[in-house]
């Protein structure tokens, strides 16, 4: 499991840093297959049963509905999809319910 989550980390990094793909978004620059890629990067997460996510992990995870949703005017104003952006975040927040559980 942990070199996986590693793996995760290592990745989720990169999106979030300079040209990555959060980055992107927040210049209002949505691509909806590097999104499905992102989507498949979560649904792959297993922090199996019982078991405690790294910190890192959780720091890169939390964040992002929030983000996406700030997001939104911007996506838009750049003419992207409003349609598949919203239907990427929602893809989104039920990766994460997975992951992380819900209260």
């Amino acid at each position: 499991m942990q070199a996986n989550i590693d793996e995760i980390i290592r990745i989720l990094e990169v999106e979030w840093d300079v040209d990555g793909f959060f980055y992107n978004v927040r210049n209002g620059r949505f691509d909806p297959v590097k999104g499905q890629e992102i989507v498949a990067i979560l649904q792959n997460i297993d922090p199996g049963k019982g078991k405690l996510l790294p910190k890192r992990l959780v720091s890169l995870l939390w964040y992002m509905p929030v983000f996406l949703d700030f997001q939104d005017d911007r996506v838009n104003e750049q003419g992207n999809d409003t349609a598949e952006y919203e239907k990427f975040r929602n893809q989104i927040v039920c990766a994460l319910e997975n992951v992380l559980g819900m209260p």
